[in-house]
């Protein structure tokens, strides 16, 4: 499986995701959120020129990858 952080902003009244791949397993939510809050109050991210005001949520999403067999001949 191959683990994604998503840590989704508010802004305005839409929001913006970042996604972030093989993140520490070990994350808290009180971590993810003090990081979060660290972009909002930089406006380290911008969204058409304008700053993500605030934090929705954090998660992990696993996926699963299987590939397809080759057809029997």
């Amino acid at each position: 499986m191959a683990a994604t952080l998503h840590l989704v902003f508010s802004k305005g009244t839409g929001s913006k995701t970042i996604t972030i791949s093989d993140p520490n397993p070990n994350l808290t939510k009180a971590q993810a959120y003090e990081a979060m809050q660290a972009i909002v109050d930089k406006k380290a991210v911008l969204v058409k020129d304008v700053p993500v005001d605030g934090i929705k949520k954090a998660y992990y999403s696993d996926v699963i990858v299987t590939e397809l067999e080759d057809a029997a001949a």
